[in-house]
This record gives structure tokens, sequence and C-alpha cells, in this order.
């Protein structure tokens, strides 16, 4: 009994960390407030930036993902399908998952491609406790002051890119 409770957990968990909904634009309290401060660790497993280190004077796209979830690497797969739309903005890739994964993910989508795309790891899940966000995929649009200016939860079609 107490094996199925814990597999009826870990059930519940995985289905509310990844959901396919209709992307909601969700209004965080934090809209025209900075990026919040965090390390991201790099696939290189060594190497960390700083948020505060992403491209100045560039809007930031901040794609939160989870390796395995569907709808993360469907919208993910409709992002770059729609590169065009993104090439003068910078794209932060996270993750709060294990780093292998954040590689495998990565190497998936061969997302070393590309100059404006960073994947790294949020390691103290700074993202997700800032927005109080416990689903993914969340996409994130800052400007180029890095200033929040949209916020949405669940997966976008790819006709909603940067509307």
């Amino acid at each position: 009994m107490r094996l199925q409770l814990v597999a009826l957990l870990i059930m519940a968990a995985a289905w509310l960390g990844c959901q396919e909904e209709k992307p909601q634009q969700v209004k965080t309290g934090q809209e025209g407030k900075p990026l919040p401060s965090f390390a991201i660790q790099l696939l290189d497993s060594t190497s960390y930036i700083h948020s505060d280190d992403l491209s100045a004077n560039k809007n930031l796209v901040l794609f939160y993902f989870k390796p395995t979830c569907p709808y993360c690497r469907a919208q993910m797969r409709d992002m770059l399908n729609n590169m065009e739309k993104f090439k003068d903005k910078e794209l932060c890739i996270l993750t709060n998952e294990d780093l292998k994964g954040a590689k495998d993910f990565a190497r998936y989508f061969k997302l070393n491609r590309y100059k404006n795309v960073i994947v790294g790891r949020d390691t103290g899940s700074v993202v997700l406790k800032t927005y109080r966000v416990i689903a993914v995929p969340l996409t994130a649009y800052y400007d180029n002051n890095k200033q929040l200016k949209t916020f949405y939860a669940g997966r976008m079609g790819p006709g909603s890119f940067l509307q």
C-alpha cells in the first residue's frame, strides 16, 4: 500500500510539472522588474555564468523546461522552426533538473548551432521560486534593460512567439 501511494505521488508530481494547456499570460507582480539574479551552470558542468552577465541591450527570451516533458520538447521544436523571430534576441534555455538531461536536450535539438542561445541549469531554482511556478514550459520575455515584459505558462503554439 505504501509503495502504491509513493508511485501515485510521483505520477501526480510528473503530471503537475509538465502540462499542455493554452498558453496563459500570467501576471506575476514582477512586470517591469529586472531579471532575478542567479547562477547558470553551463553544460560543460564546470563553467557558470551569472544572469547579470547576459547580453546587454538585447531582448531576452527565457525558456524554462523539463528535459523529459513532451510539451517542452514540442515548444522547443516550434521555437527552432521560428528562429528568424529570435535572431536579434538572446535565448536563455534553463532547467533545474540534472545536467545530464539538459545536455541530452541540447544535443537532441542541436542548440550549440545557435550563437544567441545559452543552455544551462538554474542551480538554485531561482526563476521558479521568483515567479512561483509549478509547471513547465514557461516562457518569459524581457526587454533590452532585462525588465520583465510578459510571462507565459504552458506550451505556446508556433504562431504565438513574440506577438
